[in-house]
């Protein structure tokens, strides 16, 4: 475990614990709040997307819009991405689970052949714990992708995206050994739960501002659809679809 990850671990359990020892001195009322200024210290910067609390992260580019894509490798709907990511002649970043990157390595390899970024997206994509998970779980998830990744690509991937956006407060010590970065997003239509095409561009287009960084996803019942809306529509802007989030 690196000095910051350690250094974090430890001041929670240190907070956590002295909560603990208050109430047990009789302290109950201190204790209490002192426990739900941790818990809201933590739940704010982990719940929060776009919150920069516990580190870095990045929600902006400098010019244009940066579509990316979470998610996959998927056999289906990726091969139909990367088609028309070529006919509209754009590029994206691929934020890829590393379970599913070790299914299709030739799809991985095929994105980067390609010309797009491929970012790590954790091993296993954890959306309902991760935001809870401890130091060692936190960082197993993130190095086993990067690892897996960096196999199949020849070279380590450079950016780093939390299942749902939520980071938790051991994640930027981890991504600053790996040399990742932490990208957000300004603009999403909740695709990966919604089945209605347009509700998720009308989303999209509203929330769509300069410098926007566009969320989408592969492996859904309407991923195709909506990456060719969102690729319509981006056109229809007098600005760049850039290819990297610099």
């Amino acid at each position: 475990m690196n000095i910051a990850l350690a250094g974090r671990t430890v001041l929670v359990l240190v907070v956590f614990s002295h909560s603990i020892f208050l109430m047990a001195q009789g302290h109950l009322f201190a204790g209490l709040v002192e426990n739900l200024l941790l818990m809201s210290f933590l739940l704010y910067g982990t719940l929060n997307p776009g919150s920069r609390l516990f580190g870095p992260v990045q929600r902006k580019v400098d010019e244009g819009f940066w579509l990316t894509i979470d998610d996959g490798p998927d056999p289906g709907d990726t091969p139909v991405i990367l088609d028309l990511l070529d006919q509209y002649e754009t590029k994206a970043a691929f934020f890829l689970i590393g379970e599913k990157a070790a299914k299709y390595p030739d799809l991985v390899r095929e994105i980067r052949k390609r010309g797009h970024q491929i970012g790590n997206h954790t091993w296993s994509h954890p959306q309902t714990s991760f935001w809870a998970a401890g130091p060692i779980r936190t960082s197993r998830e993130i190095k086993k992708c990067q690892d897996l990744l960096t196999e199949i690509l020849g070279e380590a991937p450079t950016l780093f995206r939390a299942p749902v956006g939520h980071r938790n407060f051991f994640v930027h010590p981890i991504l600053r050994v790996l040399n990742l970065r932490l990208i957000g997003w300004s603009a999403r239509g909740f695709d990966a739960v919604s089945t209605d095409s347009q509700e998720v561009l009308e989303k999209i287009n509203g929330s769509l501002g300069e410098g926007s960084i566009v969320l989408a996803h592969e492996a859904t019942a309407i991923a195709p659809e909506v990456i060719e809306g969102i690729l319509k529509l981006l056109q229809t802007y007098d600005e760049p679809v850039v290819g990297t989030g610099s």
